[in-house]
């Protein structure tokens, strides 16, 4: 497995593989992340060195994307998401090298967190905590334990409401 920063050229593909891993079997209409994933492309908000792929023989069976988000309007932090893995390939350690990527990235780069929203039994397999005990408040309170944070520094978390990058709409 290779993992790259995308590029543009490889936006439709990525956008193919997107719509694969979040389709609901029982749907048809096409998962709100895809349309999410374009406008954050577009959006200030975009980092091009967060936005990672996993090929395997050629083919790109990963995606993940870290934009800026902002704790209490001019703390940065990253806002991790959406994370994308083939259903084909899933559970081969794809989303774990991804996550591990974006990780390294925001560490040499100097960022002082990661914010997402996820499933909490997959995420606290990578260091991700609850949000809320830590200080850091969702634009959404319903969120609650789904809102976790990964600490990048030995430094504590600084305190205060996380806004998503504009597209995120909250």
């Amino acid at each position: 497995m290779k993992l790259r920063t995308e590029t543009p050229a490889d936006r439709p593909n990525i956008h193919k593989l997107t719509i694969r891993a979040f389709t609901n079997p029982d749907s048809v209409t096409t998962p709100g992340e895809a349309a999410l994933l374009a406008e954050l492309y577009a959006c200030d908000g975009y980092l091009p060195e967060y936005s990672v792929v996993a090929e395997v023989n050629g083919h790109i069976v990963g995606h993940v994307i870290a934009t800026r988000g902002w704790l209490d309007g001019d703390i940065p932090l990253l806002g991790l998401g959406p994370l994308s893995v083939d259903p084909a390939s899933q559970k081969q350690g794809i989303g774990a090298a991804l996550l591990a990527e974006i990780r390294l990235r925001a560490t040499q780069n100097g960022e002082r967190a990661i914010v997402l929203l996820g499933h909490i039994e997959y995420y606290t397999r990578f260091g991700y905590v609850p949000a809320i005990p830590s200080g850091i408040i969702p634009s959404d309170s319903s969120w609650g334990d789904y809102f976790m944070v990964l600490n990048l520094s030995t430094a504590p978390l600084p305190k205060g409401k996380f806004r998503y990058a504009e597209p995120f709409g909250v």
